[in-house]
């Protein structure tokens, strides 16, 4: 699968402008730089649900960890996912986001500043 990068928006006291920050959902998924202070926004502007799901690398007790998918409402679904715990960091130090569909979903990266 061939991610695409995701550009992260600092998030700053003089405001961001929310939309020109949203980049369409690519067929095979995003990926981002790990950053504890790194959030995910997604908007779906299609008429059904859909879901993202974020990859949890790793085992527990030899267990795969589950990864995490959020419901993103239709048409007016707009969803802030908080920061990602380690957990979560792939081991080329990415979080990797897949899309069940990505027709009508638009994301990005918010960084929370220091």
């Amino acid at each position: 699968m061939a991610r695409t990068d995701l550009n992260v928006v600092a998030l700053t006291r003089a405001g961001v402008n929310l939309a020109a920050a949203l980049t369409p959902a690519a067929v095979d998924g995003h990926a981002f730089d790990y950053n504890a202070r790194r959030m995910l926004r997604v908007k779906n502007s299609g008429g059904t649900a859909r879901t993202v799901t974020v990859q949890i690398p790793g085992t527990v007790d030899g267990q795969d960890i589950m990864d995490r998918p959020y419901v993103i409402p239709a048409t007016t679904g707009d969803v802030l996912i908080p920061p990602f715990p380690a957990v979560y960091r792939q081991p080329n130090g990415k979080v990797h986001i897949d899309y069940d569909d990505p027709a009508g979903l638009s994301v990005a990266v918010f960084e929370l500043p220091v």
